[in-house]
Parts: structure tokens; C-alpha cells; sequence
């Protein structure tokens, strides 16, 4: 098979022979007589090059804006260039013979390829800017997408979230008025649930499809870091910068209120027998409440003054009250009738208790006092000294044998219910309003108004915990019956449950209409909390979470749900992955790569790999069953914040702590090489003007969203790492392809003598049809896309029916093959050039030969036409750079390159052009002002 384009023979397995003898004394010849630049007036000094290709550089093309080149080379690859800075943006491997030809699309988003391996390929060319952008909210934002790829939901620091069609971003909701900015959102897998995270650590549930409310989490005391379903929808995963990750059902009861008190509530507790709650208000009543229905069922009469603490005989029958009166009162809880009253306190009654051999009580009041009496006779055991300036709290141990007491003194005290007698005191930094006994007896909570929670082991007096959380000073405690949770209120408005093992957080509520809380009890059997306070009302929650683990001992910062929904996995400051049971929080292995905090991490949905990034400015991507080796360690220029698999698993999408997306090819080396290499970016963005917050990567595969603190939403194409398809049916070299007008076809040209259509929805071969007689070595559609233009072999220019291949005319006058054809943008000219070293210029529409360009003195490789169709440029093989005015027959302006040249293409504004040769290089050359 012989090409004399490049004066050489080419085997029919793609190896290239000895030059044809003719050629040769002519080629030396004209290698004798090449200069770098030769000194043409008018032409610009010294091009710009762009260095990277190992082979000829044969074919190029610019993207619409001109920033950017893709370049075809011998050396098997395509090389996508930023022509500002001179820097290859991307490479493209796959051919396996030289890439004779290049094309883009006209709307920049594919590439198409031929090579002498007989196949044409398309790629994803990397777009830089977004394909649409809005603005959902005010102040920063955050997203996730639907699995199917139909809806995207933001949610904002506009306390806000919103439903989009992601087809043309419509909103379909939105819920505003929340109490907080949000922070995560998710969508559930079926699409009928989603979950928003705000910035108090509350998690709210919703009906996708109609927005009604389906219950609150109060699930992190820090930032939410994480939030995520997994794809058998049967959980909700939260992180966060507490260093825990929790597991919640998506089902949750909802809260009951219970509405009565005319005035805030002080105390709350709920019965032994969990038949009843019990309320005592500023509104000076009692109340009772069913504990399953949460309806009042009577009222406590007979107090003259506000009611500061109520307590539970421990069968639940009677309930023991105090207050501004000073009375301590006794009720039969069945009827609501007196049963005893105490004798009168010196001050205002501030805490009551009931021993639970149910045979004494304990009073305590604003003088400091505690008086002991007898249940039964309303007979005075004994005085405690108690805590000057006011008692304010109170409790039996469960094992019989101790009071505790805290106070106005800054002092918790431990008496011997026997005698009397203080056996331990606790000092502390402000007044204590608040302490409760575990139910084994072996420790004590004490809540003070430096607004922290201790905890405090009865035997010896040490000090095993001291929680800090609250914003304002703590007004109740209350151990749950596992003796491992304990609940605290506080002036902050939250109710919070607290894991003595994990020593966190476990839990936190607050009430719906805000203000402080002031009381929490536990139900007896262990599943429902109920609070109260400023609002009036009791709240009744369930205690919802189902489990839990420590995932750093520091900070979460990121959190990913393995495809089988068994597992899942974490990043944190302590710089580790780990990839965890969420059955049981165990872990199942860890993967050790980064210097520092790791940021980000994603799995691979087919479940084969797993990535981080990091503040170390490195994107580390192992095999997800071997944490021995990383596949991939990738210097990044920024810090990694966020990462996406798309869903078939093809690409990776990293934002970065720069504002830009960079996307990357997750298949590993095969075979692995000895040290984990790094890797070129195959796309990079323009990103966005603020820190991104989110991204996400579509069903489609392509569709790629971010969101940032701005409140925008941008709207990138991920583009494919490798080749998004090979068409295959030529029986020899391609030469040429174009893209149709519209994007759906896709033309390419042969040295097996043919034409091929290809559609583009399928990559399918539409049409084949013989062309020109010979080898067609090049073709483009004209402006409307109904016609094919050919050049070939056969020393003509042919123009072909795109619909059914038919010859509609010919156009006459080479001597010799043809080897370039080009096109005027406005269809009325025709240009074509080859061996016989002339350009011949037609009219389109009657194929009248208008006139002949002269100048070259060797075969002429490509001719081009500008974007306003006033001016041509041509190549030689000798390195000539002509360019004419296709009016006149003369060139306007020439410059001569070092080297044999085979191509050349204009930049869309048309003041540069770039040309190619066989020395690896594209020269970037300014069109001389008169040539413009």
C-alpha cells in the first residue's frame, strides 16, 4: 500500500519500508534548502511551540474558543493542548497504528479519530466551563442527585431545601422556614424519602413526593460531616466531626406533644409502671398524662404557687410534689386525691425524692435545707446541714443506701440514708441545679452552670467523665436503665443523650417552638424519652438510633456507603480509611496512605475499589480487598474535599480545595508496576468562584453536579478517561473524519476506497458507498449537512448525497491525487490541493473551476479556510505556510518552518494558525496583519 504523502511505502501490517526511489533525490533537495524562519517580510518572528508528541504530529483541530488544540500524532495518541499556557491537558491512548486524522464536534463535546489501524474513534473532549449553572439558594449551598438521575435536591444556609427536575431544572418543591442552615442532604434510593442535615446536628426526614415532615434526628452535637442511604433503603448514615458515625432507621415515630400547661414546665417525670407522666408547671398545676396516648388524664389540685419538683412513689401509685408554697404533697395518682401533706418547708420547695423502700422522702428547699420524713405519718427523721444558699437537687440510689444532694455552694454531697452522715463531697466551678443516680448505684451525674455534665464513680469519688455540649447552664439529668446513657436538658433549648462507653454524644431533641428546657425523664422501658420547658409542652421522642461507633478520635470528615449496604467507610484526621461492618461497627480493614487529615472518599460501585483524598494534596486509590498497596498515589495541585465514582464505575471526579473539578481514570494498571504510579488529570474545570461543598456524578454517566458556598449549582459533562467507542468496518488506513453539522453522523474517508456514515445515537455504520475511485484522503459535509465533499486518489473533488451516498457532481483540474479538500463557511467556494503542488479554487454550485493558486514548489499536505471564509491557508511538504486571499492568485503573506509540515489549521479568530510536522512539534504562528 503506498502513500505518497509521506514519500514512503507502508506494509500492510502498519510498518513503514524504504523511501520510493523517485522521491528521493527530490527530497534531499529540498531538505538542503530548509531554514528555520525564513525572513518573509510582513510575517511574525518566532512561533510558539507546543512540545509532548514522540512522533509526526499529523492532524489537529481547535475547540470553538481557541483556547485549546487536540493534535494527532504517529506516536499512537492525541494530545489535547492549552494553547495560552503551551501545556497538554490531556492525552488520549488507545489507537494502536499512527492517528492520521481529527475531528471535533461542532458543540466541543466529542472527538472522532482515524488511524492506520483501520478504526475511528470518539472520545469525550474535557469541557472546562459548565454546561448550565443556578442559583437555588442564598448562601452556601449543597446537593445530591436521585439514582435514576431525575431529580437533584439542594438544600441551603437559607434555611431551605428544594426539589429540581434535573432535565430542565424546574422546581418540583421546596420547604423553607427551617431553624437551622442546612449542611448534607440525601435522597433515598426508591426516591421516596430524602434527609436534610443542618447546622445544629438535626437531621430531618421528609416525603419525597409531597414534602410532608417524617421525623427529626438530633443526631451529632458537632458538624454533620455525613449523610447517606444505603441502596437497599433500609437505614440512614450520619457522620460527623465528632469522630461517630451513627445508623438510624428512615422510619421514625413521630414525636407526641402534649399540650395543657398554661405556663413553662419544671419538672417532668415519668411513672415506674410507665402508665403515667407527670408535670408540674409554672402555671402552679400538676399534670398527668397517659404514657401511650400522651392525653392529660387529671390534674393535681391544692398548690398555692408555682411547682418546682415532682417525684414517683416506686410503684407508680402516688406522686410526691413541691413548690412556691413550701408544702411537699403526696397525691393518689388513680383519682388525684391528697394522700398526705408535709409539713411546711422554711423556703420555696426546690427538689423532692422518694427512697425506694418507699418508706422515707426527701425535701429540699431555696434556705439550703434537706428534711427527711416518713412517708406514712408526715414525720420528721432528721435535718440534713444541706447547701447554703439553696438546695437545688436531690436523689436516692437505687441500692438504698445513699442521698445525693447539689446545690447553691458549688458542692455535691453523698449522705448515708442510715444516719445522716456526709460521706463524700464533690466541689465544683458554679452552682450545681442537677444530678441523677445510675441504676446500679455506681455513678453520679452532676449538671452545673458552667454548662457541664460530670460524671462521677459513688465508690471512690473520681472523676470518669465530664461532657461539654451545652450552650447554657443545665437545668435536669436523668440515667438511662442500661446505665451507659444519660439525658441532660439545659437554658440552651436541647435535650441531650449522652454514651458513657463512647464518652459522646449519643442523641439530642429540642423542642419544637424553642426556648429552654428544664426537665427529661426516661421511660422504664428504655425506648422513649420525655422533656419540657419555656414551650409549655411535653414532648414524648424515641430514643431512634440503633447503633453506633467511634470512627476517629478526632473528626469525620467524610463518609461513603459501600454498594452492598453492609459496609461502609470513613476518613478522618487521624489521615486513615477505614472501611467498617454497620451491623456491628466493626472494623474490617484499614488503609494507610495519607500524611495528614484525609478529606474525601468514595467507593467504587462495582465494588472493586476504593479512593481518598487528603489535605496531603494526594488522591490514593487502592484495590478495596488490599490495603497492603495503593493502585494509584496522584499528586494533586489542592487539597481533596470531595470525590465521585460515576455509576458505572468509569470515571473519578475530584474537587478541590482550589475551587476546580479534575477527573481521573480509576482502571488500574495491568500489570501493576513495581511503585503505585500517579496520574494526569484527564479533564479539569474552571470550577467554581467559592469553596465547592458537594458533587455528584448522574445516572447518565456523563452529568456531573457541584455546589458551592455561593449558593450556586454548576452543571459539568464528565468525560470519559478512555475511548467511548471504536467503530470498526474499514478495510484499511482512515484518513479522514467530520463530524455532521448536528452532531448525529459522523463521516470518515479511506484508503479502502470508501465512505462510511456513522450514527452517532448508536455508533452504528448507516451507510457505506464507494467514493472517488481510489483512496479517499479527505471529506467534509457542507454547511446544511445534506452533502458529503471528497478528495482522493483519482486527482478529483466529488460531492455525495449524505442521504444515499449518490454522486451529485464533480469538480476537475488536478493533475495528481488529491489530498485535502476544503469547504467555504458560507457553501460558496471549494478549495482542494495535492501532488500537482497548485490549490484550485471552484465555485460550490456549478463546480466552475474560478481560478488556480500557485507557490508551492512540493506536494501540498492541507488547505483551509478561515471562520469568515476570506482567507486560506496552505502547507507544503517542504515547511511552506502560505496564506492567500481566494479572490487573488497570489499569497498575502508566507513563512517557511523548519522541517516537513503536514498540516495546518486556522484558530477560530483567525489571527493564529497551527501547524504541524515531522518533528513532534506544533508550531502556534501569528497570521501576519495583511493575511487576516
Amino acid at each position: 500500500m503506498d502513500d505518497r504523502r509521506w514519500g514512503k511505502t507502508i506494509s500492510a501490517a502498519g510498518g513503514v519500508t524504504a523511501e520510493r526511489p523517485e522521491r528521493t533525490f527530490w527530497r534531499a533537495l529540498i531538505w538542503l534548502g530548509v531554514v528555520l524562519v525564513a525572513a518573509i517580510p510582513g510575517v511574525a518572528a518566532e512561533p510558539r511551540v507546543l512540545v509532548g508528541h514522540t512522533d509526526p504530529v499529523y492532524a489537529a483541530a481547535y475547540t470553538s474558543d481557541g483556547n485549546r488544540l487536540v493534535t494527532a500524532a504517529f506516536d499512537k495518541t492525541l494530545r489535547l493542548w492549552d494553547v495560552n499556557s503551551l501545556s497538554t491537558l490531556r492525552t488520549l491512548s488507545g489507537h494502536t497504528g499512527l492517528v492520521l486524522c481529527v475531528a471535533l464536534s461542532r458543540d466541543g463535546q466529542r472527538i472522532a479519530s482515524g488511524s492506520l489501524d483501520n478504526s475511528v474513534r470518539l472520545w469525550d473532549m474535557p469541557q472546562s466551563a459548565p454546561q448550565a449553572q443556578w442559583q437555588p439558594h442564598a448562601g452556601s449551598a449543597v446537593l445530591a442527585v436521585s439514582t435514576d438521575g431525575a431529580w437533584v435536591l439542594t438544600g441551603g444556609a437559607d434555611k431551605s431545601w428544594k426539589l429540581w427536575n434535573a432535565a430542565d431544572r424546574t422546581l418540583i418543591r421546596e420547604v423553607g422556614g427551617l431553624p437551622h442552615p442546612l449542611v448534607r442532604v440525601a435522597l433515598r434510593p426508591d426516591k421516596q424519602q430524602l434527609a436534610v442535615a443542618d447546622t445544629a446536628g438535626f437531621v430531618r426526614l421528609y416525603n419525597a413526593n409531597d414534602g410532608t415532615p417524617q421525623g427529626v434526628l438530633g443526631a451529632h452535637s458537632a458538624e454533620i460531616t455525613g449523610l447517606g442511604y444505603p441502596p437497599n433503603n433500609a437505614f440512614l448514615l450520619t457522620a460527623a466531626a465528632d469522630g461517630i458515625v451513627k445508623r438510624w432507621p428512615n422510619q421514625v415515630p413521630p414525636t407526641r406533644v402534649a399540650v395543657g400547661h398554661e405556663a413553662a414546665l419544671t419538672a417532668v417525670k415519668v411513672a415506674p409502671n410507665n402508665a403515667w407522666v407527670v408535670t408540674a408547671g409554672l402555671d402552679k398545676t400538676v399534670r398527668l398524662w397517659g404514657f401511650g396516648d400522651a392525653q392529660q388524664q387529671r390534674t393535681l389540685d391544692g398548690h398555692g404557687g408555682t411547682v418546682a419538683a415532682v417525684a414517683w412513689q416506686g410503684d407508680g401509685g402516688r406522686v410526691l410534689t413541691g413548690g412556691e408554697d413550701k408544702v411537699p404533697r403526696l397525691f393518689n395518682a388513680g383519682d388525684g386525691t391528697l394522700f398526705k401533706a408535709y409539713p411546711e418547708s422554711p423556703a420555696a420547695i426546690t427538689a423532692v425524692a422518694i427512697h425506694p423502700n418507699q418508706q422515707e422522702l426527701a425535701v429540699a428547699d431555696a434556705s439550703g435545707a434537706v428534711k427527711i420524713y416518713r412517708l406514712n405519718e408526715a414525720t420528721e427523721i432528721r435535718t440534713l446541714a444541706g447547701h447554703p444558699g439553696g438546695t437545688f437537687a436531690l436523689a436516692y440510689s437505687p441500692n438504698h443506701q445513699h442521698l445525693a444532694s447539689g446545690g447553691q455552694d458549688k458542692a455535691v454531697r453523698l449522705w448515708n440514708v442510715a444516719d445522716g452522715a456526709e460521706l463524700r463531697r464533690w466541689d465544683h466551678p458554679e452552682p450545681v441545679r442537677a444530678l441523677g443516680i445510675s441504676w446500679d448505684g455506681n455513678l453520679i451525674a452532676t449538671g452545673c452552670d458552667d454548662k457541664q455534665l460530670r460524671v462521677f464513680a459513688v465508690a471512690d469519688g473520681s472523676l470518669q467523665q465530664a461532657f461539654a455540649g451545652h450552650a447554657e447552664k443545665i437545668t435536669s439529668v436523668d440515667f438511662h436503665r442500661d446505665n451507659q446513657r444519660l439525658a441532660s436538658t439545659s437554658l440552651d433549648g436541647t435535650c441531650r443523650v449522652w454514651h458513657l462507653p463512647q464518652k459522646r454524644q449519643w442523641q439530642h431533641y429540642a423542642a419544637a417552638n424553642g426556648g429552654p428546657l428544664n426537665a427529661v425523664s426516661f421511660s422504664p422501658d428504655n425506648q422513649t424519652l420525655v422533656y419540657g420547658g419555656a414551650d409549655k409542652a411535653v414532648y414524648f421522642d424515641t430514643l431512634q438510633l440503633q447503633g453506633s461507633h467511634v470512627a476517629d478520635e478526632k473528626r469525620v470528615n467524610a463518609l461513603a456507603m459501600h454498594p452492598n449496604s453492609s459496609w461502609h467507610a470513613t476518613v478522618g484526621d487521624d489521615g486513615q480509611l477505614k472501611l467498617w461492618d454497620t451491623g456491628s461497627g466493626n472494623p474490617i480493614r484499614q488503609f494507610q496512605g495519607h500524611q495528614g487529615p484525609a478529606r474525601a472518599v468514595a467507593i467504587r460501585p462495582d465494588q472493586q475499589q476504593i479512593v481518598s483524598g487528603g489535605s496531603d494534596k494526594q488522591l490514593i486509590i487502592w484495590n478495596i480487598n488490599d490495603p497492603s498497596r495503593p493502585q494509584y498515589v496522584i499528586p494533586t495541585p489542592a487539597e481533596v474535599v470531595h470525590l465521585a465514582y460515576s455509576p458505572d464505575s468509569k470515571k473519578l471526579l475530584a474537587a478541590g480545595s482550589d475551587n476546580l473539578l479534575r477527573g481521573y481514570n480509576p482502571e488500574p494498571p495491568n500489570p501493576p508496576p513495581a511503585q503505585p504510579p500517579g496520574q494526569d488529570p484527564v479533564q479539569v474545570t474552571d470550577g467554581h468562584t467559592a469553596p465547592i461543598t458537594a458533587l455528584a456524578l448522574a445516572a447518565d454517566q456523563r452529568t456531573a453536579y457541584s455546589a458551592a458556598t455561593d449558593g450556586s449549582v454548576r452543571v459539568w459533562l464528565a468525560a470519559s478517561p478512555t475511548v467511548i467507542a471504536v467503530l470498526n468496518g474499514h478495510q484499511s488506513q482512515v484518513y479522514a473524519v467530520a463530524f455532521h453539522p448536528d452532531g448525529k453522523w459522523l463521516a470518515s474517508a479511506s484508503n479502502d476506497k470508501t465512505i462510511k456514515l456513522w450514527d452517532l445515537s448508536n455508533n452504528q455504520n448507516i451507510r457505506t458507498f464507494p467514493a472517488q475511485g481510489g483512496a479517499v484522503y479527505a471529506l467534509t459535509f457542507t454547511p446544511d449537512g445534506q452533502f458529503v465533499l471528497s478528495a482522493g486518489g483519482d486527482k478529483t473533488v466529488r460531492l455525495y448525497k449524505a442521504d444515499d451516498g449518490s454522486q451529485v457532481r464533480q469538480y476537475n483540474g488536478p493533475t495528481d491525487a488529491v489530498y485535502t479538500v476544503a469547504l467555504s463557511p458560507d457553501g460558496r467556494f471549494v478549495a482542494a490541493a495535492g501532488l500537482d503542488r497548485n490549490i484550485f479554487v471552484w465555485d460550490f454550485q456549478s463546480a466552475q473551476l474560478l481560478r488556480t493558486l500557485s507557490g508551492h514548489k512540493d506536494d501540498i499536505y492541507r488547505v483551509e479556510f478561515n471562520a469568515s471564509g476570506n482567507r486560506l491557508v496552505s502547507v507544503g511538504y517542504a515547511g511552506w505556510v502560505h496564506f492567500w486571499d481566494p479572490q487573488r492568485e497570489e499569497p498575502l503573506a508566507s513563512q517557511r518552518l523548519n522541517g516537513v509540515m503536514y498540516s495546518a489549521t486556522f484558530a477560530p479568530h483567525g489571527k493564529h494558525v497551527a501547524v504541524m510536522g515531522n518533528d513532534s512539534k506544533v508550531y502556534l504562528l501569528d497570521v501576519p496583519p495583511e493575511a487576516q
